[in-house]
Protein backbone atom coordinates (compact mmCIF):
# COMPACT_ATOMS: atom_id res chain seq x y z
CA UNK A 1 0.00 0.00 0.00
CA UNK A 2 2.88 2.67 1.23
CA UNK A 3 4.81 1.47 -2.27
CA UNK A 4 1.67 2.99 -4.56
CA UNK A 5 1.92 6.26 -3.05
CA UNK A 6 3.55 9.25 -4.97
CA UNK A 7 6.92 10.03 -4.65
CA UNK A 8 5.45 13.60 -4.14
CA UNK A 9 4.53 12.76 -0.44
CA UNK A 10 6.99 13.85 2.28
CA UNK A 11 6.64 10.86 3.90
CA UNK A 12 7.57 8.75 0.59
CA UNK A 13 10.24 11.66 0.28
CA UNK A 14 11.79 10.77 3.71
CA UNK A 15 11.89 7.13 3.26
CA UNK A 16 14.03 7.71 -0.19
CA UNK A 17 16.30 9.57 2.26
CA UNK A 18 16.96 6.80 4.76
CA UNK A 19 17.52 4.52 1.97
CA UNK A 20 20.08 6.47 0.31
CA UNK A 21 21.55 7.32 3.06
CA UNK A 22 21.91 5.02 5.48
CA UNK A 23 20.63 1.90 3.44
CA UNK A 24 17.98 1.45 5.55
CA UNK A 25 14.45 0.38 3.35
CA UNK A 26 12.10 -1.14 6.24
CA UNK A 27 12.15 -1.01 9.63
CA UNK A 28 10.00 -3.28 11.82
CA UNK A 29 10.35 -4.50 16.00
CA UNK A 30 10.27 -7.28 18.12
CA UNK A 31 8.21 -7.37 21.16
CA UNK A 32 9.34 -10.46 24.14
CA UNK A 33 9.28 -10.62 27.79
CA UNK A 34 11.23 -7.88 29.34
CA UNK A 35 12.12 -10.19 32.50
CA UNK A 36 14.02 -12.21 29.80
CA UNK A 37 17.65 -12.96 31.21
CA UNK A 38 20.47 -10.46 30.27
CA UNK A 39 22.26 -13.39 28.35
CA UNK A 40 19.33 -14.63 26.62
CA UNK A 41 18.60 -11.15 25.01
CA UNK A 42 21.75 -10.64 23.92
CA UNK A 43 22.00 -13.98 22.05
CA UNK A 44 18.91 -13.50 20.82
CA UNK A 45 19.36 -10.34 19.19
CA UNK A 46 23.31 -11.53 18.09
CA UNK A 47 21.17 -13.96 15.93
CA UNK A 48 19.04 -11.59 14.15
CA UNK A 49 21.94 -9.30 13.43
CA UNK A 50 23.93 -12.15 11.38
CA UNK A 51 20.36 -12.69 9.30
CA UNK A 52 20.93 -11.85 5.44
CA UNK A 53 19.39 -8.54 4.67
CA UNK A 54 19.26 -6.97 8.43
CA UNK A 55 21.30 -3.74 8.82
CA UNK A 56 21.22 -3.05 12.34
CA UNK A 57 19.47 -3.37 15.39
CA UNK A 58 18.40 -1.13 18.05
CA UNK A 59 17.20 -2.03 21.70
CA UNK A 60 18.48 -1.62 24.95
CA UNK A 61 21.39 -4.10 24.30
CA UNK A 62 22.86 -1.94 22.06
CA UNK A 63 23.33 1.08 24.03
CA UNK A 64 24.28 -0.63 27.60
CA UNK A 65 25.69 -4.03 26.67
CA UNK A 66 25.67 -7.22 29.08
CA UNK A 67 28.06 -5.80 31.43
CA UNK A 68 26.28 -2.86 32.89
CA UNK A 69 22.77 -3.99 35.27
CA UNK A 70 19.46 -3.12 33.87
CA UNK A 71 18.56 -1.53 37.03
CA UNK A 72 21.51 1.27 36.42
CA UNK A 73 19.50 2.98 33.41
CA UNK A 74 17.81 5.90 34.03
CA UNK A 75 14.19 4.88 34.25
CA UNK A 76 13.34 7.57 31.63
CA UNK A 77 15.73 6.06 29.00
CA UNK A 78 14.69 2.58 29.81
CA UNK A 79 10.96 3.19 29.25
CA UNK A 80 11.71 4.01 25.68
CA UNK A 81 12.05 0.65 24.92
CA UNK A 82 11.16 -1.28 28.08
CA UNK A 83 7.66 -0.96 29.41
CA UNK A 84 5.58 -3.11 32.31
CA UNK A 85 5.73 -6.53 30.83
CA UNK A 86 7.80 -5.98 26.99
CA UNK A 87 10.75 -5.31 25.97
CA UNK A 88 11.08 -4.10 21.98
CA UNK A 89 14.11 -4.13 19.92
CA UNK A 90 13.94 -2.26 16.35
CA UNK A 91 15.47 -3.71 13.25
CA UNK A 92 16.48 -1.98 10.31
CA UNK A 93 15.84 -4.51 7.10
CA UNK A 94 17.72 -3.37 3.63
CA UNK A 95 14.51 -5.45 1.89
CA UNK A 96 11.23 -4.02 0.87
CA UNK A 97 8.04 -4.60 2.38
CA UNK A 98 5.91 -6.87 1.00
CA UNK A 99 8.82 -9.28 -0.89
CA UNK A 100 9.52 -12.60 -1.03
CA UNK A 101 13.16 -11.59 0.71
CA UNK A 102 11.76 -9.46 3.65
CA UNK A 103 9.08 -12.33 4.20
CA UNK A 104 11.55 -14.66 4.61
CA UNK A 105 13.77 -12.86 7.03
CA UNK A 106 10.69 -12.42 9.01
CA UNK A 107 10.29 -15.81 9.18
CA UNK A 108 13.63 -16.33 10.58
CA UNK A 109 13.51 -13.66 13.14
CA UNK A 110 10.18 -15.27 14.57
CA UNK A 111 12.16 -18.45 14.45
CA UNK A 112 14.20 -17.41 16.52
CA UNK A 113 13.00 -15.52 18.91
CA UNK A 114 10.23 -17.86 19.89
CA UNK A 115 13.36 -20.30 20.71
CA UNK A 116 13.80 -17.27 23.53
CA UNK A 117 10.13 -16.28 24.36
CA UNK A 118 7.21 -18.42 22.85
CA UNK A 119 4.98 -15.23 23.27
CA UNK A 120 7.27 -12.99 21.76
CA UNK A 121 5.74 -11.32 18.70
CA UNK A 122 7.20 -9.73 15.62
CA UNK A 123 5.29 -6.46 14.54
CA UNK A 124 5.32 -3.52 12.03
CA UNK A 125 4.70 -2.69 8.43
CA UNK A 126 6.42 -6.08 7.11
CA UNK A 127 4.93 -8.53 9.32
CA UNK A 128 1.74 -6.73 9.30
CA UNK A 129 1.57 -6.86 5.43
CA UNK A 130 2.83 -10.15 5.03
CA UNK A 131 -0.02 -11.26 7.12
CA UNK A 132 -2.71 -9.49 5.23
CA UNK A 133 -0.97 -11.16 2.39
CA UNK A 134 -1.57 -14.54 3.64
CA UNK A 135 -5.30 -13.92 5.28
CA UNK A 136 -6.60 -12.26 2.22
CA UNK A 137 -4.77 -14.64 -0.27
CA UNK A 138 -7.53 -17.81 1.01
CA UNK A 139 -10.09 -14.93 1.24
CA UNK A 140 -9.56 -13.78 -2.61
CA UNK A 141 -9.90 -17.24 -3.68
CA UNK A 142 -12.94 -18.16 -1.68
CA UNK A 143 -13.85 -14.89 -3.26
CA UNK A 144 -13.13 -15.43 -6.63
CA UNK A 145 -15.05 -18.91 -7.02
CA UNK A 146 -18.09 -17.44 -5.20
CA UNK A 147 -18.17 -15.06 -7.95
CA UNK A 148 -17.96 -17.28 -10.61
CA UNK A 149 -20.31 -19.45 -9.46
CA UNK A 150 -23.14 -16.89 -8.76
CA UNK A 151 -22.48 -16.04 -12.50
CA UNK A 152 -22.69 -19.14 -13.64
CA UNK A 153 -26.39 -19.96 -12.13
CA UNK A 154 -27.67 -16.66 -13.06
CA UNK A 155 -26.69 -17.59 -16.96
CA UNK A 156 -27.75 -21.41 -16.24
CA UNK A 157 -31.09 -19.73 -15.30
CA UNK A 158 -31.32 -17.03 -18.30
CA UNK A 159 -30.57 -19.58 -21.24
CA UNK A 160 -31.65 -22.42 -19.44
CA UNK A 161 -28.73 -24.71 -20.65
CA UNK A 162 -26.23 -26.68 -18.37
CA UNK A 163 -23.17 -26.53 -20.88
CA UNK A 164 -23.42 -22.81 -21.88
CA UNK A 165 -22.68 -21.49 -18.71
CA UNK A 166 -19.06 -23.04 -18.44
CA UNK A 167 -18.69 -22.49 -22.19
CA UNK A 168 -19.34 -18.33 -21.01
CA UNK A 169 -17.59 -18.56 -18.01
CA UNK A 170 -14.60 -20.32 -19.54
CA UNK A 171 -14.14 -17.80 -22.30
CA UNK A 172 -14.23 -14.21 -20.03
CA UNK A 173 -11.98 -16.20 -17.80
CA UNK A 174 -9.35 -16.94 -20.18
CA UNK A 175 -9.42 -13.24 -21.19
CA UNK A 176 -8.87 -12.52 -17.54
CA UNK A 177 -5.61 -14.82 -16.99
CA UNK A 178 -4.35 -13.45 -20.23
CA UNK A 179 -5.12 -9.90 -18.36
CA UNK A 180 -3.30 -10.79 -15.48
CA UNK A 181 -0.51 -12.93 -17.04
CA UNK A 182 0.87 -9.91 -19.25
CA UNK A 183 2.69 -8.54 -16.03
CA UNK A 184 4.24 -11.07 -15.84
CA UNK A 185 5.85 -10.72 -19.16
CA UNK A 186 6.48 -6.87 -18.57
CA UNK A 187 8.09 -7.04 -15.23
CA UNK A 188 5.18 -5.16 -13.82
CA UNK A 189 4.40 -4.81 -10.27
CA UNK A 190 0.75 -4.98 -9.00
CA UNK A 191 -0.57 -4.19 -6.10
CA UNK A 192 -1.50 -7.70 -4.41
CA UNK A 193 -5.66 -6.76 -4.08
CA UNK A 194 -5.45 -6.11 -8.22
CA UNK A 195 -6.22 -9.92 -8.81
CA UNK A 196 -9.34 -10.41 -6.79
CA UNK A 197 -10.33 -6.48 -8.09
CA UNK A 198 -10.12 -7.66 -11.67
CA UNK A 199 -11.05 -10.90 -11.38
CA UNK A 200 -14.42 -9.92 -9.99
CA UNK A 201 -14.80 -6.88 -11.81
CA UNK A 202 -14.02 -8.14 -15.33
CA UNK A 203 -15.97 -11.19 -14.69
CA UNK A 204 -19.09 -9.11 -14.25
CA UNK A 205 -18.68 -6.20 -16.29
CA UNK A 206 -17.83 -8.58 -19.86
CA UNK A 207 -19.78 -11.41 -19.43
CA UNK A 208 -22.63 -9.54 -20.85
CA UNK A 209 -20.86 -9.64 -24.22
CA UNK A 210 -20.88 -13.37 -24.15
CA UNK A 211 -24.36 -13.75 -23.28
CA UNK A 212 -25.51 -11.27 -26.04
CA UNK A 213 -23.74 -13.13 -28.51
CA UNK A 214 -24.91 -16.13 -27.10
CA UNK A 215 -28.28 -15.06 -27.08
CA UNK A 216 -28.73 -14.21 -30.49
CA UNK A 217 -26.82 -17.69 -31.22
CA UNK A 218 -29.34 -19.67 -29.88
CA UNK A 219 -32.54 -17.08 -31.15
CA UNK A 220 -31.50 -18.26 -34.73
CA UNK A 221 -30.18 -21.71 -34.37
CA UNK A 222 -34.07 -22.27 -32.88
CA UNK A 223 -35.42 -20.42 -35.87
CA UNK A 224 -34.03 -23.00 -38.88
CA UNK A 225 -30.88 -21.84 -38.92
CA UNK A 226 -27.69 -23.84 -38.78
CA UNK A 227 -24.90 -23.69 -36.97
CA UNK A 228 -22.80 -21.85 -39.60
CA UNK A 229 -24.92 -19.49 -40.17
CA UNK A 230 -26.29 -19.06 -36.59
CA UNK A 231 -22.79 -17.89 -35.60
CA UNK A 232 -21.99 -15.53 -38.69
CA UNK A 233 -25.72 -13.90 -37.77
CA UNK A 234 -25.07 -13.68 -34.03
CA UNK A 235 -21.33 -12.24 -35.20
CA UNK A 236 -22.70 -9.72 -37.36
CA UNK A 237 -25.34 -8.67 -35.24
CA UNK A 238 -23.36 -8.31 -31.76
CA UNK A 239 -20.36 -7.50 -32.79
CA UNK A 240 -20.94 -3.21 -32.92
CA UNK A 241 -23.12 -3.78 -29.75
CA UNK A 242 -20.10 -5.42 -27.69
CA UNK A 243 -17.41 -3.25 -29.20
CA UNK A 244 -19.57 -0.39 -27.85
CA UNK A 245 -19.60 -1.18 -24.67
CA UNK A 246 -16.15 -2.53 -24.57
CA UNK A 247 -14.61 1.01 -25.70
CA UNK A 248 -16.78 2.66 -23.61
CA UNK A 249 -15.68 0.86 -20.38
CA UNK A 250 -11.86 1.49 -21.68
CA UNK A 251 -12.25 5.23 -22.37
CA UNK A 252 -13.82 5.15 -18.47
CA UNK A 253 -11.20 3.38 -16.85
CA UNK A 254 -7.98 3.98 -19.90
CA UNK A 255 -8.22 7.81 -18.49
CA UNK A 256 -8.24 7.56 -14.59
CA UNK A 257 -5.14 5.20 -15.30
CA UNK A 258 -3.64 7.86 -16.63
CA UNK A 259 -4.56 10.51 -14.66
CA UNK A 260 -4.12 8.78 -11.10
CA UNK A 261 -0.68 9.76 -9.37
CA UNK A 262 -1.54 7.01 -6.71
CA UNK A 263 0.20 3.90 -8.17
CA UNK A 264 -2.64 1.03 -6.64
CA UNK A 265 -5.57 3.12 -8.82
CA UNK A 266 -4.01 3.86 -11.41
CA UNK A 267 -2.77 0.14 -11.97
CA UNK A 268 -6.56 -1.53 -11.13
CA UNK A 269 -7.60 0.83 -14.16
CA UNK A 270 -5.40 0.34 -16.36
CA UNK A 271 -5.59 -3.46 -15.67
CA UNK A 272 -9.92 -2.74 -16.02
CA UNK A 273 -9.41 -0.82 -19.07
CA UNK A 274 -7.02 -3.27 -20.69
CA UNK A 275 -9.04 -6.19 -19.56
CA UNK A 276 -12.29 -4.27 -21.37
CA UNK A 277 -10.24 -4.80 -25.04
CA UNK A 278 -9.02 -8.45 -24.21
CA UNK A 279 -12.75 -9.62 -23.22
CA UNK A 280 -14.11 -7.83 -26.09
CA UNK A 281 -11.66 -9.58 -28.59
CA UNK A 282 -11.47 -13.34 -27.16
CA UNK A 283 -15.72 -12.91 -27.10
CA UNK A 284 -15.28 -11.84 -30.81
CA UNK A 285 -12.98 -14.05 -32.32
CA UNK A 286 -13.10 -17.18 -29.89
CA UNK A 287 -16.80 -17.48 -28.48
CA UNK A 288 -17.68 -18.41 -32.19
CA UNK A 289 -15.43 -20.66 -32.92
CA UNK A 290 -16.75 -22.36 -29.71
CA UNK A 291 -20.28 -22.45 -30.96
CA UNK A 292 -18.63 -23.90 -34.02
CA UNK A 293 -17.08 -26.92 -32.40
CA UNK A 294 -19.20 -27.47 -29.47
CA UNK A 295 -22.65 -26.73 -31.09
CA UNK A 296 -23.73 -30.48 -31.06
CA UNK A 297 -23.18 -30.75 -27.15
CA UNK A 298 -25.19 -26.86 -27.04
CA UNK A 299 -28.46 -27.99 -28.60
CA UNK A 300 -28.66 -30.96 -26.67
CA UNK A 301 -27.83 -29.35 -23.14
CA UNK A 302 -30.27 -26.49 -23.42
CA UNK A 303 -33.99 -26.42 -23.33
CA UNK A 304 -35.49 -24.54 -26.17
CA UNK A 305 -33.83 -25.98 -28.91
CA UNK A 306 -35.87 -28.68 -30.37
CA UNK A 307 -36.10 -26.46 -33.49
CA UNK A 308 -32.22 -26.61 -33.63
CA UNK A 309 -32.12 -30.78 -33.17
CA UNK A 310 -34.99 -30.97 -35.89
CA UNK A 311 -33.05 -28.88 -38.35
CA UNK A 312 -29.71 -31.40 -37.76
CA UNK A 313 -31.74 -34.20 -38.15
CA UNK A 314 -33.14 -33.12 -41.07
CA UNK A 315 -29.81 -32.12 -42.30
CA UNK A 316 -28.61 -35.22 -42.10
CA UNK A 317 -31.28 -37.31 -43.54
CA UNK A 318 -31.23 -35.04 -46.79
CA UNK A 319 -27.42 -35.82 -46.56
CA UNK A 320 -28.18 -39.29 -46.74
CA UNK A 321 -30.57 -39.25 -49.20
CA UNK A 322 -28.25 -37.14 -51.75
CA UNK A 323 -25.23 -39.92 -50.77
CA UNK A 324 -27.74 -42.54 -51.83
CA UNK A 325 -28.92 -40.91 -55.02
CA UNK A 326 -25.29 -40.28 -55.62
Amino acid sequence: MVGSLPDSLPGMQAQQVLKDNFEVDNTYLVMYDSAMDSDDKSRMVAEIDKLDGVESTLGLRSFVGPSIPENMIPADVREILQNGDYEITLINTKYEAATDEINAQIDAVNNIIKKYDKNAMVVGEAPCTKDLITITDHDFQVVSWISIIFVFVIIAFVLKSVTLPVILVAVIEFAITINLGIPGYTGTKLPFIASIVISTIQLGSTVDYAILMTSRYLYERNHGLGKTHATRVALASSMKSIIVSALSFFAATFGVGLYSSIDIISSICTLMARGALISMAVVILVLPSLYMLLDPVIVRTTAGCAAAREYDRNKKEKEKLEKAHA
